[in-house]
């Protein structure tokens, strides 16, 4: 008979980790080998259950997600640990990548969903939720100089000041399809996801004025 894999399940949420531990149990593969409720007990029952994945949550008391992740890959470095969490700002996706999280993932993921990634992790892929990633790369281009045109400028302050591409087109006598494909290389070019996350960008980085032309 194949050994199924071992999953500790790490979170301080009781309707949670009970849906988690039904899921897990449900998958034939798979087996629950514990429940913590702290980042402690975490890593109490990952030296007494020896699992092959941990599904940790970032945010519980006595312990942090993170803490405890850096301790059990220290001591147990074939262990993979699964951020799975709420939250995916950049200080707490850091956290875990900086603790040696193999994954990154919302708790909002659908079961199947997370079943493959969980294959996937095991085979040694690291799997991050692509909301997560691009707070990672939002974060990273802080970091980096970025030059703009003085066109780039102007779409911007259009952009922040609410036009739309039709309305930006108009006052730059362009055709819409040509605004959008600016918009597209400006999102782009700044690691942002939206014209609201480019807004914040430009205003962050004070790059334009609200209600300037």
């Amino acid at each position: 008979m194949t050994r199924k894999i071992k999953v500790l399940i790490a979170d301080d949420h009781p309707l949670l980790t009970a849906g988690l531990k039904m899921a897990v149990d449900g998958w034939e593969e798979f087996q629950t080998a514990g429940i913590a409720e702290n980042g402690q007990e975490t890593v109490e029952l990952c030296e007494r259950e020896r699992p092959d994945i941990v599904l940790m949550d970032m945010q519980m008391p006595v312990m942090s997600g993170a803490e405890a992740a850096a301790i059990i890959k220290k001591r147990f470095p074939k262990t993979r640990i699964v951020a799975l969490t709420t939250f995916y700002d950049g200080e707490t996706v850091d956290a875990a990548l900086k603790a040696g999280c193999d994954g990154f993932l919302l708790k909002t993921i659908d079961p199947e969903q997370l079943r493959m990634a969980l294959h996937s992790i095991l085979n040694g892929i690291s799997v991050i939720d692509g909301e997560a990633m691009n707070e990672l790369r939002r974060r990273e281009a802080a970091h980096i100089r970025v030059d703009f045109s003085e066109r780039e400028l102007q779409l911007l302050g259009y952009i922040c000041n609410g036009l739309s591409n039709k309305e930006i087109a108009e006052r730059l006598f362009l055709q819409p399809g040509t605004v959008k494909n600016m918009v597209s290389l400006l999102l782009n070019k700044t690691f942002c996801v939206s014209r609201a996350d480019l807004t914040r960008y430009a205003m962050e980085h004070r790059l334009v004025k609200k209600d300037s032309d």
